[in-house]
């Protein structure tokens, strides 16, 4: 079984952009490691080694990217630090993220907040 989802990859692909060539995101979701996951019911932590990964740290969000599935809408961040990924996704809707959300269809959706709505990028 593969460790990032569908979903996950293109999220880093997206959020990843501003660090690394395509080529580089590419590699690294081929090739990281799994190094933990945690779920804490409001969503959950995915952490991942990779040698191209910096060691200082660097903070990934934007731009913003949301994960909808059954009715749950979530958000992402990536930290990165000591050669390591951690992919946090957290609950944006009333909703908890319910343990098994990694296994569901999750669309991916970059937007900007207007007004205080969420608007796709165009």
């Amino acid at each position: 079984m593969e460790i990032l989802r569908v979903y996950e990859k293109a999220v880093l692909d997206l959020l990843l952009r501003a660090v690394f060539s395509r080529a580089e995101i590419s590699k690294l979701l081929q090739e990281a490691e799994f190094v933990s996951y945690e779920y804490t019911k409001g969503g959950y932590f995915l952490t991942v080694r990779h040698e191209t990964l910096p060691a200082e740290r660097q903070v990934c969000q934007e731009p913003i990217i949301i994960g909808e599935a059954n009715g749950v809408i979530c958000g992402f961040v990536v930290f990165l630090q000591d050669k390591e990924l951690t992919l946090e996704s957290h609950s944006w809707s009333e909703n908890e993220v319910p343990e098994d959300f990694r296994d569901q269809d999750v669309k991916v959706t970059p937007v900007r907040i207007e007004s205080g709505k969420l608007v796709p990028l165009d």
